[in-house]
């Protein structure tokens, strides 16, 4: 899939800072039309949306994606508005270091589940080209733990598993979709400025402040978005950090890290 001009998207936490500039990348670049699936109540992105790309492009569909039914249902909402599903971005996420069963449910478990409906059910039998596309938002602490979030590092660490043994090629013979995985920087968000971590607020800030050095806006996240969909191949990792443009990290087999 070298454009996605005509595709049909679904996106979770479609309704946050980074969900909202994916999905006003997608219709700018010519996406048919993007179902927004959030727990939120924020319907009036919708209507500021259809304003600028019309009532046809997006459809809110409230869910608790922690919840299979609630999903799943999320899933047939989109084919029975737009008849055909080509993209699933499993974007949804929290901070969240003191409940931090919720944090596993929504970041891990529920990224799994939305994975499995979208490759062994939805993208082979309503995609409208040759191959369906999964993006998982993980995050560059995927690959760089921070101590005050031990569970949200544990959750984005394991989208990696997940998206290397889906990106198998013997997935991709089986189901046609290619699996890709987006690990921003840090981003300019509501969920970085208010996070439950751990230990103090020094330690915070200076842990998470060292990430990076430069502080990115969700635009920039879109704007990648749409370049890994374009260029990345199945199974691929792609980091988008501090304003520059998507680059991909290969994870290494663990024979060649011996020390």
């Amino acid at each position: 899939m070298d454009s996605v001009v005509g595709k049909v998207v679904l996106i979770t936490g479609g309704a946050g800072d980074i969900g909202l500039a994916m999905v006003k990348q997608l219709l700018q670049n010519g996406a048919k039309g993007a179902a927004i699936v959030d727990i939120s109540e924020e319907t009036r992105i919708v209507d500021e949306i259809a304003d600028v790309f019309g009532k046809d492009k997006v459809a809110f569909i409230k869910a608790d994606i922690t919840v299979k039914e609630e999903l799943e249902a999320a899933f047939d909402k989109t084919i029975q508005i737009y008849q055909q599903l080509d993209i699933v971005i499993n974007n949804a996420g929290i901070v969240d270091e003191v409940n931090w069963r919720k944090a596993v449910a929504v970041n891990l478990s529920a990224v799994m589940e939305g994975s499995y409906l979208a490759m062994q059910n939805y993208l082979p039998k309503y995609k409208s080209g040759e191959e369906g596309v999964i993006v998982n938002t993980a995050s560059i602490c995927a690959f760089q733990a921070v101590a005050v979030a031990p569970t949200y590092c544990t959750t984005k660490h394991g989208l990696i598993g997940l998206g290397k043994a889906l990106g198998d090629d013997e997935f991709y013979k089986n189901y046609k979709v290619r699996v890709l995985t987006i690990c921003p920087g840090l981003v300019d968000t509501q969920i970085l400025k208010n996070p439950v971590l751990l230990w103090s607020p020094e330690l915070q800030q200076k842990q998470v402040g060292g990430l990076n050095s430069v502080m990115q806006s969700p635009d920039r996240v879109g704007e990648a978005l749409i370049d890994i969909i374009k260029r990345g191949k199945n199974g691929s990792f792609w980091v988008s950090e501090e304003g520059e443009r998507a680059y991909e990290i290969v994870v290494p087999h663990y024979r060649t890290m011996k020390v």
